[in-house]
């Protein structure tokens, strides 16, 4: 597949553009010791790639009868910046040299992120990211959150694209679905969770990195 057969490339954000499914992790982790839930890694892992709705619900459903869930997420979404102000946000190797690309090509790009639209236009402009996106669709902008296609069809609709002659580059097996659902093409760069045959089979190509993507579309 070629750049110029695409219509579009729209990006999921965290695990794909910045490094911090790690940091999610590890600070709701950091907000569970301080309620003495032990490891909750395991239902935190469920929330990859998902709503801030619907993450609470999971958590809910685990915790909810032990903690305040609410107090909880405050706790933990301190404990992020925290950590984001003290280390800054990570970029994923190759997503600078990939969007650059992009830019001089003059591919139609978007992002579509489960997280809250305000959060990712900040964490997009304090990396440097934000003039790469001409289109930018929030998990507080859409009803139905991945693994439901309607993040990826808005933001195709935004920019004027045709989903079907689209690519979405994602790393969750929740974003991976919602990408095939939406008709598009999948481009699988695994982050913190690896594949599952589900994704290995709905992805149209699995990469190891951004650079990868880059050299594909060029080819």
């Amino acid at each position: 597949m070629k750049l110029s057969e695409l219509d579009a490339v729209v990006f999921d954000m965290d695990g794909i553009i910045f490094d911090t499914e790690v940091i999610a992790l590890r600070s709701w982790q950091d907000a569970a010791d301080a309620h003495g839930l032990g490891d909750i890694s395991e239902t935190a892992m469920k929330c990859v790639g998902r709503s801030t709705a619907d993450t609470l619900k999971i958590f809910e459903d685990a915790y909810g009868d032990k903690v305040s869930i609410e107090q909880m997420h405050i706790e933990c979404i301190e404990r992020f910046k925290e950590i984001i102000q003290t280390e800054g946000i990570p970029v994923k190797k190759g997503a600078r040299e990939l969007l650059e690309y992009l830019k001089e090509s003059g591919a139609k790009v978007a992002l579509a992120s489960s997280t809250q639209y305000d959060v990712v236009v900040s964490e997009l402009k304090d990396a440097g990211l934000l003039e790469y996106f001409s289109v930018i669709v929030g998990g507080d902008m859409i009803e139905h959150s991945k693994p439901e296609p309607e993040i990826y069809l808005l933001a195709c609709e935004k920019l004027g694209a045709d989903p079907k002659k689209s690519a979405a580059v994602e790393d969750s097996r929740n974003g991976i679905i919602s990408a095939s659902r939406a008709g598009m093409y999948p481009l699988l760069v695994p982050d913190i969770i690896q594949p599952d045959e589900e994704m290995l089979k709905l992805a149209h190509k699995k990469f190891a990195d951004l650079l990868e993507v880059k050299e594909y579309l060029q080819v």
